[in-house]
């Protein structure tokens, strides 16, 4: 019997994968012809993009495991972009990240509180250093949590209204940034536990 099937991958984008509902949720914040926009690289690859605005900020929601190659090549492709990241995928991500929260450095600002973690508390951090652009994590409440800064193997980022950011997005104003300088206090390990000086 005849049927369709993928003729390579100049007509198939192999970062493609299957969206959970978690994923739609997010995208349908956007007018469809927002989403699922196509693009080619250099050798004519097919890419899609989660969604991409007119002004040509591209926003990818990333809920399974992505190699952190993947990750930068994709990045580097769609830019100018950010991610979205589901932090519920794992069972462990959010009591983790939560932890990391609470063995961080709290900095007091005028426009709110920003966060200083250790890269190392928390995996789902861990993973995503790298791409080089802003990530959000959400893990299922009215904020996000915004990494908005990495310096040596600290992240500074704070909480954001999911209203705000999809605001930002549809708007293509920039997302508000942080300030820092020398941490205040260092989270050190030793012996086995945290210690601060």
């Amino acid at each position: 019997m005849w049927h369709w099937a993928h003729n390579g991958q100049r007509h198939c984008d192999h970062w493609w994968e299957n969206e959970t509902q978690w994923h739609r949720d997010w995208k349908n914040h956007f007018p469809p012809d927002w989403q699922e926009i196509a693009g080619r690289d250099e050798s004519g690859e097919l890419h899609i993009a989660d969604v991409k605005t007119p002004k040509g900020l591209v926003v990818e929601f990333q809920h399974s495991y992505i190699k952190p190659d993947e990750a930068r090549k994709r990045t580097e492709f769609h830019q100018p972009m950010f991610w979205i990241v589901d932090g519920m995928r794992r069972k462990t991500d959010r009591k983790q990240f939560q932890t990391a929260l609470s063995d961080g450095v709290r900095h007091p600002t005028k426009d709110g509180l920003v966060h200083q973690l250790w890269i190392h508390d928390s995996r789902l951090v861990k993973e995503w250093v790298h791409v080089g652009v802003i990530v959000a994590f959400d893990f299922g409440e009215d904020t996000v949590w915004v990494l908005r800064r990495v310096k040596n193997d600290w992240v500074y980022g704070f909480e954001y209204p999911k209203t705000k950011l999809v605001e930002h997005i549809s708007e293509s104003t920039a997302i508000p940034d942080v300030l820092f300088g020398e941490p205040a206090q260092r989270t050190v390990r030793y012996r086995g536990r945290r210690r601060r000086f």
